[in-house]
């Protein structure tokens, strides 16, 4: 050990350098050396921003698919109310055409819930039918009384369209919970001053679908 401290001492003094000035020197050449900056601010910003990308990512997921919820809503209500009634026949139809719309890997996650008013003679609201898919899994029945009379009235029934959905995030999970979207079509009759739903409007039609392709109700 000791003759190895005496060549690195004799090494030093070779090149003319003292001890204390080559530690100093070389803390120099480090303090000075920027080749590592790059990867090291690289190391502190890649987590922060792989993470507001696929935040990012779960959210505009989110918001296309409250979209096709709010247009399919719009849908089931368009075609009711191009109607003058609504037979079961005629409800599969619609409810078909609102699974197609949507366009969602697991329909047995979606609600669609169709109701029709009008007034009677005394000025009361009177029920005309119910049509459900997948019925009470998010959608509680709609209560009439809330119906502004400007859109309910004696000259004009109106029919109302609702959808539910719970979304599931992307498996990137950066949203601990599900995401309850819904959405509610209040629409007039275009043909007539009511549309009934159902064979018989006192029986509500409970509607169901295991994929896009197979909507039965009855």
């Amino acid at each position: 050990m000791k003759h190895l401290k005496l060549s690195l001492k004799q090494n030093l003094y070779s090149h003319g350098l003292k001890p204390f000035k080559f530690i100093a020197k070389k803390g120099r050449n480090f303090k000075a050396d920027k080749s590592g900056v790059a990867a090291i601010e690289f190391a502190l910003i890649a987590p922060i921003m792989i993470g507001m990308y696929f935040g990012l990512a779960e959210i505009a997921s989110a918001i296309s698919i409250d979209r096709r919820v709010s247009h399919t809503a719009n849908v089931v209500g368009d075609l009711a109310t191009q109607s003058t009634e609504l037979l079961n026949a005629d409800v599969t139809e619609v409810m078909a055409a609102a699974v197609r719309v949507l366009d969602l890997p697991n329909v047995s996650d979606v609600t669609i819930d169709i109701t029709s008013y009008d007034l009677d003679t005394n000025g009361d609201v009177r029920d005309l039918g119910r049509a459900t898919l997948n019925q009470g899994q998010a959608l509680q029945p709609f209560n009439p009384d809330t119906l502004d009379p400007r859109i309910l009235n004696a000259t004009s029934g109106v029919v109302v369209a609702r959808i539910a959905y719970s979304y599931t995030p992307l498996q990137l999970r950066f949203t601990n919970a599900d995401i309850d979207l819904k959405e509610t079509f209040l629409l007039k009759p275009r043909r007539s001053s009511s549309v009934p739903i159902g064979d018989d409007p006192a029986v509500q039609v409970n509607c169901t679908a295991t994929n896009v392709a197979n909507v039965t109700c009855g």
